[in-house]
Formats: structure tokens, sequence, C-alpha cells
């Protein structure tokens, strides 16, 4: 400003932008521009043992490429995660956006580096001036702002939206534009939006709208979500001769197996009556003589009292009794519930009355056979398909707990007569108990 009038002179003050330490009177030096951060490191971190890529990496956009450390710069401030004087800040955005429209000179027609230009700065200028707590500084950034320093205007938020216009309606050609004005939104550019109470949603429309312009995003598949997620096609591995006959042999060996048991369960079923009308052959009643004759001489039996006098507690407690005939002496379970129903494993408590009777024929001398019996009802189930071969089994057992008692095991053997021999009625549940019996045979010595 010219003029006599000395109150209207234009007075200068030293812009906090500029930093301290000069005089008054000194004319301000600008900073030597830094050189940009390159997109693309060459050198690898120290420390780093990944090696380094045989060719660099091409740049898809060197306009993208040429910003990104700035754009990068400026959304770490204003998120917080960087903090910068903003003195040094315009700086170091001065001689970068120089440095900016200096590179990309070579690559884009001199109005497409000036837009992009033009949007790297106003979107600077926009997030350095609304940082919270800026005071003072956001005012000398705003009279010395990018925008003012590069194309002598004060309009860069109004023009920023003007240019994402014209490429939204014209997007040939401009693909590297578009794609750095998505960048400088996405950096935090706001403009006119950031005071509007739907701003947000409308930025984020605009967005849309920008990468939908990109030709990456329009070449994307509707239906597949990673155009390129096709791998190296490999041959399908072929069954081998012998992994089909072993595969063939396994699925035989199932079906023979249910077949197997099918058949099993259906002769078990046909098969019973034939068992029933077995047993039934036999008296249910014991054989008497119809003529008379000489009864044979009683005589007793030093065993049979030997093995009554050792097993007396549980003859008075109705377990077992022991017999006698002319040629063995027989110590015989009392108690219907010695197994569990239809398997050979004894009830809880049962095992010491077998090892009880164990320590009793130790001490007699001879063979040791023990003999499994059952009632007249046969089994269900798969394991023991008749009487014979429950008892049977039953007798095994208790064979292998007397044989633990003797000093001589090799003296025992095991057999089972099924519902052959009753000694009671099988009509009633008290016959049929005294029937489930296992008796200790031994052959009579005296």
């Amino acid at each position: 400003m010219t003029g006599s009038d000395s109150g209207n002179r234009t007075i200068f003050q030293p812009s906090p932008l500029q930093g301290g330490g000069a005089g008054a009177g000194a004319a301000p030096v600008p900073p030597t521009p830094p050189s940009p951060p390159p997109a693309y490191p060459s050198a690898m971190p120290a420390g780093d043992d990944v090696p380094e890529p045989a060719t660099p990496p091409q740049r898809r956009n060197p306009m993208m490429a040429q910003a990104a450390p700035l754009l990068a710069l400026a959304a770490a401030i204003r998120s917080g995660r960087a903090r910068q004087p903003l003195s040094q800040f315009h700086a170091r955005a001065s001689a970068a956006v120089t440095a900016f429209d200096r590179a990309i000179a070579a690559h884009y027609p001199p109005e497409t580096c000036r837009r992009a230009t033009y949007a790297l700065c106003s979107t600077v200028d926009d997030i350095a001036q609304n940082l919270p707590g800026v005071g003072i500084e956001a005012s000398e950034w705003a009279r010395r702002s990018l925008v003012v320093q590069m194309f002598r205007e004060s309009i860069g938020g109004d023009r920023f939206w003007q240019i994402v216009d014209e490429l939204l309606a014209n997007p040939t050609g401009n693909d590297d534009l578009i794609e750095l004005l998505h960048g400088c939104l996405a950096a935090g550019f706001e403009g006119r939006f950031r005071v509007m109470p739907d701003g947000t949603r409308r930025l984020d429309e605009i967005m849309k709208r920008l990468f939908a312009a990109l030709p990456t995003a329009r070449g994307l598949s509707d239906r597949e979500l990673v155009p390129h997620w096709r791998g190296v096609s490999a041959p399908v591995a072929q069954v081998g001769r012998w992994s089909r006959a072993a595969i063939t042999a396994a699925v035989a060996a199932v079906l023979l197996l249910l077949l197997f048991i099918g058949f099993r369960l259906m002769l078990m079923q046909s098969g019973r009556p034939a068992w029933e009308a077995l047993a039934a052959l036999n008296p249910s009643e014991p054989l008497h003589l119809s003529r008379g004759g000489g009864g044979l001489p009683a005589s007793d039996s030093g065993q049979a009292a030997r093995l009554e006098t050792f097993l007396a507690p549980e003859i008075a407690q109705g377990l077992v009794t022991v017999d006698r005939d002319a040629g063995t002496v027989r110590v015989r379970t009392t108690i219907g519930q010695l197994f569990r129903s239809g398997s050979d494993t004894l009830e809880p408590g049962r095992e010491a009355l077998f090892q009880r009777i164990a320590a009793a024929v130790d001490k007699e001398p001879g063979p040791v056979r023990v003999e499994g019996h059952a009632d007249s009802d046969q089994p269900n189930g798969l394991t023991f398909p008749d009487n014979n071969a429950l008892s049977a089994a039953r007798a095994t057992t208790v064979a292998g707990i007397v044989r633990a008692g003797l000093a001589d095991p090799a003296r025992v053997t095991a057999q089972g007569h099924g519902d052959s021999e009753p000694i009671a009625s099988n009509a009633d549940a008290a016959g049929k108990a005294l029937n489930r019996r296992v008796e200790i045979v031994l052959q009579r010595q005296d």
C-alpha cells in the first residue's frame, strides 16, 4: 500500500511459519527443498534379512507414487500419529509439492499436472488449517497456503470439487488423476462437507463414485471376488490299481461282516425252538427205578467233611453246599445272581466267594473241574448265541479265579453244560435261580 497517510501503512509481522532466529531486517531465506521420500525404497532397512527383488517394482501410477509420501504424512499428522510443528510441516509440504509438480511433468499433459498439483495442495491446506489447537498458526497457514503459493488463489476447496465433477463426467484417460483424488479424500480432505450434518456420508458416496470410475473397478467380475484366484493347473492324482483293489476288498469285508451278523441273528432266532425242544426231552423230575433194589451203603467222605468245615461260614450264609456221590465231591453255589444278566462278568463281591472255594480245594488232591450251568432262558445277544456258550464262558471265568488260588493251576479245567442238567424246575424264578449255578467238582479220594 502507498500513500501519505501514515495511519494506513501496512505493517508486516513475522510469520510463525517462517520460524525464529532471523533478525527483523533480514530477508527470509527459503529452506532448501528436501528431496521427497521415494515411493518405493531402494535400500532395505537395517537388519532386514528379506532379499531385495531381482527387478524393482513397476510404478503403475507415477502420479500416486510421487504424492503418496506427502499424503501419508498429512494423514498421520491429522490422526495424531505424527507430531510436527506447523511451520516445519509447511516447509516440508511446500518442498514436496514443488518436487511433485516437477516429477510428474514428464509423464502427463500440462493441464493434468496442474489439476494434480492443485488437488494435492488443497488437501494439505485443508488438513493443516483444521488441525485441533493450532490457533494463530492456522490463520498464518491460510495466508501462505500451498494453493496461494503455487496458484495465487485462495479457493482451493471449491476448485477441488470442480475438478472431481469434471473427472467423473469424463473419466476416460484420467485414471491416474482420479486415483489421486481418491487418495486425497482418503487422507482427510473434506472441504465444505466438513460442516455439513451429513458430510461424512456424502464424502463416502463421492469416494465410491471415484473408485467406480477407475478401470480396475470397472473391470472386476460380477461373480468372482478375486479375478486372479486360479492357480497353476495340476493333473488330478489317479487312484492306482492296488489302491482300487484295497478299497474294493475293504468294502467287500464290511459287507460280509454285515451279512455274517445278520445271518447269525437269524440263526439264533430260528434255532431257539429246536433248542427248547431238545431241552424238553429231559424229564423235569428225577428218575426213579420202578423195581426195588438194594441201596448203596452209606459212606462218608473225609474230603466232603474237610470242605464243609473250611466253608462253614459260606454254608451258614446259604451261599454254597457241599454234596457227594459215589465218585465225586461237589461244591455247589446256591445263589442265582452270580453273574450279570447275559454276561460272563461276575457281580461285585462274588469273586471273594470263589477265592474261598479255591483255598478250600487247594488242600485236596486230584483234578478240579469247574462246571457252569444255566436255566432255560436263552440269552439275547451276539456274544453268546445259546446257554451252552454262556455257561462255558462263566465256567472259564470262575476257573481263572480258582487257578489263581491253587499251588498247581494246571489241575483246573472248565466245562459248560448249558441248561441240560437242571436241579430244579424252570417253571418259577426260584427254580431258575438254583439252576443258574457253578459247581467245583473233585474226584473222591476216600
